[in-house]
């Protein structure tokens, strides 16, 4: 081996046990302990839902803290980031299931007002694009929420103002988008999600989201109602088909609202963040790049944090390894994936309870083993 080795180090978090930061901290010490003179490059990464704004802010970004209304309406303060005039905003944040308990009540009246005064926020400190992570949310309202926030108005039969979450949206018969979209003049929305599940429906953001957001059978019926009920509002206003395309379910419905009424896109999370953080750029200067997350699984091999990294690191003919919390995918596929070899904290460690108890320990352990089973991988300056 080399003193030359560059090393790009590029987790997602672990979630429940490692931030992205911490497990970049873990992976390093690995890496020292076996190439002491390794040059390490560190990036956390995420794929556009949470822990997306710690790693713009890691990377360079401006961090921002505004008191904004949560999900029930109460105050909290919501963490997002500004690089140039590009904003990233957590969904999360400021309309999260973290912060409510999970009940029935919460499910129904839960709504993105908060998140959509995060986009105001980001307009007002000079964003001409924002970045708006959908992942997390505690909401089913369709983005009406936010959209009230941005300035739209919605209406009952009688003409009077509509305002909640999900279980007011069959009351809505008429909605003025106008001042919504002056509000979000010459900027541009990205959705970042990885669920492509339809605005209502069989599979819809209720069926499939609202029990996790605490949700009985009668809630999730009526949330879905209301959201069928709302989608012909907004088709009607429009001009959209949205109750049934197979997108616009992430968020509890906010990404089809945002998209309709106010021209956002949705986008890959990981392509987005690649972008944001210059990974292409990263790569190149690299010999060796290392990803990780909590479970390599099935899901990983969807697309991903470390399978995008790889698959960004495979075009650009670098090596990628992975360490992991657990691994539950087959190395062929992972190999497929563009992942050379990989291994977990939980095999480290000899148990899930182990790397559970101590896991920046036994990701450590784990690069190390890595690492000192890749010896070809060790001694640099690739072509």
């Amino acid at each position: 081996m080399t003193e030359s080795l560059r090393v790009l180090v590029a987790p997602d978090s672990l979630k429940g046990t490692l931030t992205a930061i911490e497990a970049a901290d873990a992976i390093t010490a690995g890496i020292v302990d076996v190439v002491p003179a390794a040059r390490i490059a560190r990036m956390p990464f995420a794929d556009g839902g949470e822990g997306t704004v710690d790693a713009v802010i890691a990377a360079g970004a401006a961090a921002r803290v505004d008191r904004v209304a949560g999900p029930l309406g109460e105050p909290v303060d919501a963490r997002w980031a500004l690089l140039g005039d590009t904003a990233v905003v957590e969904m999360a944040a400021a309309s999260g299931i973290g912060l409510v308990p999970q009940t029935r009540a919460n499910a129904l009246a839960a709504d993105t007002f908060g998140t959509g005064a995060l986009l105001l926020r980001a307009v007002a400190a000079g964003a001409r694009r924002i970045v708006l992570g959908v992942g997390g949310s505690a909401t089913t309202d369709g983005g009406l929420g936010a959209l009230r926030a941005l300035g739209a108005r919605a209406y009952d039969g009688d003409g009077e103002e509509v305002r909640g979450g999900g279980a007011v949206l069959h009351r809505i018969r008429r909605i003025d988008v106008a001042p919504a979209r002056a509000a979000l003049d010459g900027v541009e929305i990205v959705l970042c999600s990885d669920v492509a599940n339809p605005f209502a429906g069989p599979g819809g953001a209720a069926e499939v989201f609202a029990p996790q957001k605490g949700a009985d059978a009668d809630g999730v019926a009526a949330l879905d109602a209301g959201l069928r009920s709302w989608a012909q509002v907004l088709d009607a206003t429009c001009g959209s088909d949205l109750a049934t395309a197979g997108w616009g379910g992430s968020g509890g419905g906010i990404a089809g609202g945002l998209q309709v009424a106010v021209g956002a896109t949705a986008a890959d999370g990981v392509e987005v963040v690649a972008d944001a953080l210059g990974l292409d750029a990263a790569i190149a200067a690299s010999d060796l790049v290392v990803v990780a997350e909590g479970s390599l699984d099935e899901q990983s091999l969807l697309g991903k944090a470390p399978v995008g990294i790889a698959r960004h690191a495979r075009a650009a003919g670098a090596p990628c390894i992975a360490v992991a919390g657990r691994i539950a995918a087959s190395r062929d596929a992972l190999l497929a994936a563009g992942i050379a070899d990989a291994t977990s904290a939980v095999e480290a460690a000899g148990g899930v309870d182990l790397a559970l108890a101590e896991p920046a320990r036994w990701l450590r352990a784990a690069t190390v083993a890595l690492l000192e089973r890749n010896p070809g991988l060790l001694h640099g300056a690739r072509d």
